[in-house]
């Protein structure tokens, strides 16, 4: 091997220098995570910026662009930029991009819906052991709604997603309840897609019905079961309608 070829040897490639606006944004997240700005911290004008880091206006407003998108701050016309509170609604909004765009993969979707069933089944189970009557009352009212909207096929899937998150809200967790509210926007833009009619909404709405019976009976097992084959439905479709090979979807672990 000659000199020249060693560093080809060893799967070396050239070092890639970051753009102007990645060291800026680089450098305002390292202030923000150590707490030299924090939550509700106006950031310093653009202008204070651009003499700082001795660079243009294009790169710090990209720089502000980004730490945006990442949820770290927010922006406002005429004010100066604001660091967020962090929270995990806005983590989560920001990978709605970069999901929607993996969801274009088969295996990516087979893998978010099989995460989303696990936890909607993990919801039902824990909701026949812990419900309270205002919240079993509260989950009849999201079910009837849900069967008084069988044919109008924007409200159905409304008040579909509204019984699910009933459930997450018995948990008296908002990090379950964000994500629940991710994964419905994530695999909405798919369901959307399917053919609807009101003997399949009847049908949803049915199980939806022997889901809420089995936690309304505080029994845990009849509730994931009912839920595990309500969403296994969801997935027929899916197939049936040839939005996913067959053999795609595999059930994921029971809770």
């Amino acid at each position: 091997m000659n000199e020249g070829d060693s560093s080809q040897g060893l799967g070396l490639a050239p070092i890639s220098r970051p753009k102007l606006y990645e060291v800026v944004a680089a450098r305002l997240e390292a202030a923000i995570r150590d707490g030299r700005l924090k939550p509700g911290d106006r950031l310093p004008s653009e202008r204070d910026l651009m003499e700082t880091f001795e660079t243009g206006r294009p790169s710090v407003r990209e720089a502000f662009l980004f730490l945006e998108k990442k949820g770290l701050i927010e922006t406002e016309n005429g004010r100066r930029a604001r660091v967020r509170q962090p929270d995990v609604f806005s983590v989560l909004e920001s990978l709605d991009s970069v999901i929607h765009l993996s969801l274009q993969d088969g295996e990516t979707f087979k893998d978010l819906f099989a995460a989303r069933s696990f936890l909607e089944q993990a919801m039902a189970r824990n909701a026949a052991k812990t419900i309270t009557d205002a919240q079993l009352a509260l989950l009849r009212e999201r079910l009837d709604g849900n069967g008084r909207a069988i044919g109008d096929r924007h409200e159905f899937v409304r008040t579909d997603a509204l019984f699910h998150r009933t459930l997450f809200e018995v948990a008296d967790n908002r990090i379950f309840e964000a994500v629940h509210d991710a994964f419905a926007g994530w695999v909405e833009e798919r369901r959307s897609k399917l053919q609807r009619e009101s003997f399949t909404e009847q049908h949803a709405h049915r199980q939806h019905t022997d889901i809420f019976n089995a936690i309304a009976a505080r029994d845990p097992d009849a509730a994931e079961t009912a839920m595990r084959d309500h969403l296994k439905g969801w997935w027929a479709a899916w197939v049936t309608q040839k939005e996913l090979p067959q053999d795609a979807y595999v059930d994921p672990p029971t809770t």
